[in-house]
């Protein structure tokens, strides 16, 4: 051997020995440069490939076997013909060992590579190995003498290779683990069938008293000495404090987390109470006299509110998406009445920009379900509506179809298909992420936050389905997604249905029904007032929960309209203290709705819990209001009588300003003014319907799309159809 440590054979110079890493399957991790020269390839590139290109053919089936003894006792020895990379062939010897996870789980290979031109050098290169390998070895005998160390050893515990030899191995560990390690040993002895015990984590103690963290592998060695036990030493602090790491980090995200959560539920309360007053004294406003000027204010006014309301909802919805706080109701529903909702819902916005139409359920499609139905429909609505945003002329066409389940069973599958823009294909894979857009530059075309379909994808995933953009190289776009729920009968849907028919039928209240509204915020009690005026009922107040608590003991009522957040008592506690009160003194159940701006975190089923029999969230439009009212008030035994109707006598008016708004829309058709035309019909596409003229929302629907898509021909057409609607709606 020369002085290198190098050995000479057949005027080649190779090292003693050279290590390399392995995965379970046999495949190159890392090798270091001696096991690349032993191969006679130093620039070779091995991570990837198997084992078995360094194996001359011929050999091939021995080390396949020292492998599989790597696997199933910790070990495998074999010697080799090694091909090298220069055609020679050179004697070589492979020690494998096998490696383990923290969890004791198999997770590949250690080779150690050396030639064996003789026995000495063959223990010369082992020797030197093991003296110098990166992870603590010790050899030990049966009884834990320490029998030889390497330098990793002495590193690690701070004693030199003298100081440990012939002394018993718990010297390196802690006084409160010895006894324990004792039994650890002594079960290993006893049990001869075991060749090799997995990594196992513990705790060491150095020379100068500092207790390190360990991982520990034991092999059963045969010598000429005897049997010995090879004791893998693995200093893991690193790991250790990545641990602790990352069980800090993820503390602090879910700390994070939980308090953005919280500002979102108090920042939602904030906005939506101011926001509840602006929409209900525009909406009062609407329907007072105005001047034209004054008029087109308020509707401005009004539209952007709307808007500004839309966008929260969305990032509430994205918020209890990150917070896990999103459900979905499991209901009996009718799939044939939830498409031709969402046909009545944008069929005439479609059909007044032109576009063709089509919305089909295929022949052996189930139409019985329990799911969520209104969550469908706002996937459904969402992909059809961008349909419609992103397609100026042609058709769109929707189609259910069944789809079977990986596991077995039946669903649905919903096709969206349009004529439109299409999408890029480098916006595929972005779409469906929160706030991205196909188009994203400042000045593109289309409103929207972009949380529409990364809503929808969570939803469809929650309903154990798929959603996908499916690629064609045709013009347009088609969206697909599937749905998993269990099948209902035909009878349940049905009876579900005529429960609510009939709790439609008693939807008049006698004058003089009695409610309690519990609002501490002033301004909300004159809007509330507001709605209900002309109403003839009785109405009572309370500016907190404890006065609420005091009314209703003193006098029955038919409802309890009751505020969440609240000086002195909360909404929900004096709904428990009622129901309490009422169960003690055996009084009947007053219907309790929930009225309130937090829209986050659960806060209809907090309400439910508290012993609310509904929820209604601010900002509350009056038609909202008055049919909850309707659905819980107790109805009294005499008849009631019709109430009035305060829109009936603002409908010519309402008409007249129709009138003017297509003066207006004209005038702007000339200017190629499209924003006007868009902001009036987004407008008459609003309050059309509340005014009993659907048809004029209608309308509305199809001019604002006509002026979203800039199209001077079909917003013509489109003002033509409105004009038509409002000398035919003559009613009022």
């Amino acid at each position: 051997m020369s002085e290198s440590g190098k050995i000479m054979d057949r005027d080649i110079e190779l090292p003693l020995f050279g290590t390399a890493e392995l995965d379970a399957d046999g495949r190159f991790v890392s090798t270091d440069a001696a096991y690349r020269a032993l191969l006679g390839r130093p620039d070779a590139d091995l991570p990837g490939q198997h084992w078995q290109v360094t194996v001359h053919s011929d050999n091939r089936a021995t080390v396949e076997e020292a492998y599989r003894m790597a696997r199933l006792a910790g070990r495998g020895y074999a010697e080799i013909r090694a091909l090298r990379d220069d055609a020679s062939v050179v004697f070589q010897a492979l020690m494998v060992t096998a490696v383990y996870g923290p969890g004791g789980e198999f997770t590949g290979f250690h080779c150690l590579r050396h030639e064996i031109p003789s026995y000495k050098r063959d223990q010369e290169a082992l020797a030197l190995a093991v003296g110098e390998a990166p992870n603590g070895l010790l050899m030990l005998n049966s009884a834990g003498l320490i029998h030889s160390t390497n330098r990793a050893v002495e590193s690690l515990f701070g004693y030199s290779r003298q100081e440990m030899m012939g002394h018993k191995v718990e010297m390196l560990l802690p006084e409160r683990y010895r006894t324990r390690h004792l039994g650890h040993r002594d079960r290993f002895n006893s049990n001869k069938d075991t060749k090799a015990m997995a990594g196992r984590d513990l705790i060491g103690l150095r020379k100068d008293g500092i207790e390190i963290p360990l991982q520990l592998y034991l092999n059963r060695i045969d010598t000429h000495m005897g049997e010995l036990i090879l004791c893998t030493v693995i200093d893991i602090a690193e790991r250790v404090r990545y641990r602790q790491q990352l069980q800090l980090a993820k503390q602090a995200a879910e700390a994070a987390n939980h308090a953005k959560s919280n500002f979102l539920a108090r920042m939602s309360h904030e906005i939506r109470t101011p926001m509840n007053l602006i929409m209900g004294m525009n909406a009062l406003l609407l329907e007072s006299p105005l001047d034209a000027k004054q008029r087109q204010h308020v509707e401005i006014s009004h539209r952007n509110i709307r808007r500004l309301l839309r966008l929260i909802n969305g990032i509430l919805d994205l918020s209890k998406v990150e917070a896990g706080m999103l459900t979905l109701e499991a209901v009996p529903f009718d799939l044939g009445e939830l498409i031709a909702e969402c046909d009545g819902t944008m069929s005439g916005a479609i059909e007044r920009k032109g576009l063709q139409f089509e919305i089909s359920i295929d022949p052996d499609v189930w139409l019985y379900w329990i799911g969520d139905a209104e969550r469908v429909q706002q996937v459904l609505l969402n992909l059809i509506g961008n349909s419609v945003k992103f397609t100026a002329r042609g058709r769109i066409e929707v189609r259910v179809r069944s789809e079977s389940f990986e596991q077995g069973g039946r669903g649905l599958r919903f096709e969206v298909t349009d004529t439109g823009c299409g999408v890029a294909l480098d916006k595929t894979s972005l779409i469906f992420e929160a706030f991205q857009q196909a188009e994203d530059s400042m000045n593109r075309p289309y409103e929207g936050t972009g949380l529409g379909l990364s809503i929808a994808k969570t939803l469809v995933e929650m309903m154990s389905g798929k959603i996908w953009l499916e690629e064609s190289s045709e013009r347009g776009s088609k969206f697909i997604f599937t749905a998993f729920f269990p099948q209902a009968r035909k009878e349940e849907v049905l009876e579900r249905m005529g429960a609510a028919v009939s709790a439609g039928q008693a939807l008049a209240l006698e004058p003089g029904t009695r409610i309690l509204l519990a609002e501490d915020n002033p301004e909300n009690v004159i809007l509330l007032r507001a709605y209900l005026d002309n109403r003839s009922l009785s109405l009572h107040f309370a500016s907190n929960g404890a006065e609420a608590l005091r009314k209703r003991k003193a006098t029955n009522y038919n409802l309890v309209l009751m505020d969440v957040q609240m000086p002195v008592m909360d909404g929900y506690t004096a709904t428990r203290e009622i129901r309490a009160w009422e169960q003690a003194h055996g009084c009947k159940r007053v219907p309790i709705v929930a009225l309130t701006a937090h829209a986050l975190n659960g806060a209809s089923a907090e309400s439910l819990k508290a012993g609310c029999d509904g929820h209604l969230t601010k900002p509350v439009e009056r038609s909202e209001l008055v049919a909850a009212i309707v659905k819980f008030a107790k109805q009294n035994e005499k008849p009631a009588e019709p109430l009035p109707d305060p829109i009936a006598a603002r409908r010519p008016e309402f008409l007249q300003n129709r009138r003017l708004d297509l003066e207006k829309m004209r005038d702007a058709l000339a200017a190629r003014d499209f924003v006007t035309i868009q902001e009036i019909g987004h407008n008459a596409k609003g309050i059309g319907a509340g005014y009993g003229f659907p048809e004029i929302s209608r309308a509305g629907s199809a001019v604002e799309y006509a002026a979203i898509a800039g199209d001077a021909v079909d917003v013509g057409e489109a003002l033509l159809e409105f004009e038509r609607c409002i000398p035919s709606a003559t009613r009022g």
